[in-house]
């Protein structure tokens, strides 16, 4: 693989307009600029070299005054379940994570948008050493330019991903404008040509931008982390909680401007969210919500939370309450536990070892 470049500008997150400047500033001609995204996006090449029907002169120009990568995999650790976790250093030495989970005929990538993150969530490992900064739309496209380059090592992987979630590292809606450049550019058919509808954002609910999203055409999949049944169950929790009649009512205009199913994501933390009551009080807050899904996860040991696993007895009495009340409930198996499964603990692990 390209080694990353300290200093120069990546091509990639570029748009289509954007390409074609730096292609006619190399002496190219504009039509050549849907050429050299047909490259880095559809076929992900990362060799200049590659790119034979673009001639050598633009080629040489391009390489002296542009990268193709400005980050490179410093680690990679595989679960034996069909999960691995890459840590992938930027070019300021802020360190992210990007998933691939192979499962049956579905290959997904798990993608994310910031360095640190500042929802606080007490069960997440991202936000504990806070947020450090934003990724830029062409940070957020790298890793998947990274995973291409694990699955094309991997014989038994199909070609390409089936399925993209934004539930990496950070708050994707925060970092709002670098986020949708970079899924337009992931969508669009002069880029990956990835579809709408296989693409899930996952949020921790911020009502507005929920909103925001629901309004720019597009048909992703919405996931929202309730993690809570009130108020104040879910404040103990996260720290920045908007409000669950806000983000409820956020989510509902999401379904009215899209069509698209919303997920309801819900860490399971032994002793604060995993009774039957709070069951009872979860069902009632989304059995009438129009096309909705729950997800039960589990939570995975973080070091330093103080928050304990669920017993597996009471993760089963929850699923049956829910079921029960014909609330339509998945519960996320845990995987991943040999590689720092949960998010930003590879990550912690790695800046220690470099600070």
């Amino acid at each position: 693989m390209p080694a990353m470049a300290d200093t120069l500008t990546s091509l990639v997150g570029m748009d289509l307009t954007e390409l074609q400047a730096a292609v006619t500033a190399c002496g190219g001609k504009p039509f050549q600029a849907k050429q050299l995204a047909q490259w880095l996006y559809a076929k992900r090449e990362l060799n200049f070299d590659a790119m034979t029907n673009l001639s050598k002169d633009l080629r040489a120009k391009l390489a002296e005054n542009f990268a193709l990568l400005t980050s490179r995999v410093i680690a990679g650790e595989e679960s034996g379940e069909g999960t691995t976790k890459l840590g992938i250093r930027l070019h300021d030495g802020m360190v992210i994570e990007t998933v691939l989970m192979r499962e049956d005929e579905r290959v997904t990538a798990c993608i994310s948008t910031q360095a640190g993150c500042a929802m606080g969530c007490r069960f997440c490992a991202s936000g504990q050493l806070g947020l450090k900064r934003h990724l830029t739309a062409g940070e957020i496209l790298e890793q998947f330019l990274h995973l291409s380059e694990l699955m094309r090592t991997q014989d038994a992987t199909p070609d390409w991903l089936t399925n993209v979630v934004v539930m990496g590292m950070g708050e994707p809606l925060h970092n709002f404008d670098n986020l949708l450049k970079a899924l337009t550019i992931l969508n669009a058919e002069w880029g990956f040509h990835f579809g709408a509808r296989r693409v899930t954002v996952s949020t921790v609910g911020l009502p507005q931008r929920i909103r925001d999203l629901a309004e720019q055409g597009f048909q992703f999949n919405l996931a929202i982390s309730l993690h809570g049944v009130d108020d104040a169950s879910r404040s103990a929790l996260i720290p920045t909680n908007a409000g669950l009649e806000k983000i409820l009512a956020a989510a509902k205009y999401y379904f009215e401007q899209t069509r698209r199913e919303v997920t309801f994501e819900y860490t399971l933390v032994g002793g604060k969210n995993d009774d039957a009551e709070s069951a009872h009080k979860l069902a009632d807050l989304v059995k009438d919500f129009p096309r909705a899904n729950v997800n039960l996860i589990p939570m995975n040991p973080v070091e330093g939370s103080g928050l304990e696993t669920p017993a597996t007895e009471s993760v089963n009495t929850f699923a049956e309450i829910l079921r029960n009340a014909g609330v339509n409930v998945h519960v996320r198996r845990r995987r991943g536990r040999r590689v720092q499964a949960a998010c930003g603990q590879l990550r912690l692990k790695l800046e220690a070892v470099s600070g």
